[in-house]
């Protein structure tokens, strides 16, 4: 089964990508999800290499990169894991407030595609 999500425009992009984020970050939190659950779904190089070329924001990639270090964290200062999940989360909340949804919400591509 292909399941895909995608978006046309910029600023929805980096929605999709904030709250996926956020959802990310809840669940490892929560410990629903585990670190390399959240690399294999966004946290990783290759998540930042596609965000670079299709041009997203620096803040946005940003959080993704700090999300790549998330294991580094677990491994050399376990203490500091679960503050380093909340401020991510918080950053990434505050980067989602600052990025406007499309004007005319009806015309926007769904996120969720049926191709």
């Amino acid at each position: 089964m292909e399941l895909k999500f995608s978006v046309v425009k910029k600023n929805e992009a980096e929605r999709l990508i904030l709250v996926t984020a956020i959802g990310l970050l809840e669940s490892l939190e929560n410990e629903l999800l585990t670190i390399e659950d959240c690399e294999n779904y966004l946290f990783s190089p290759y998540s930042v290499s596609i965000l670079e070329e299709k041009g997203l924001s620096e803040d946005v990639i940003e959080i993704i990169e700090l999300g790549c270090e998330l294991e580094d964290i677990q491994s050399l200062r376990p203490a500091k894991l679960k503050d380093g999940i909340r401020e991510l989360k918080e950053q990434s909340k505050e980067c989602l407030k600052k990025i406007a949804p499309f004007d005319d919400p009806c015309s926007v591509k769904k996120w969720l595609d049926n191709n």
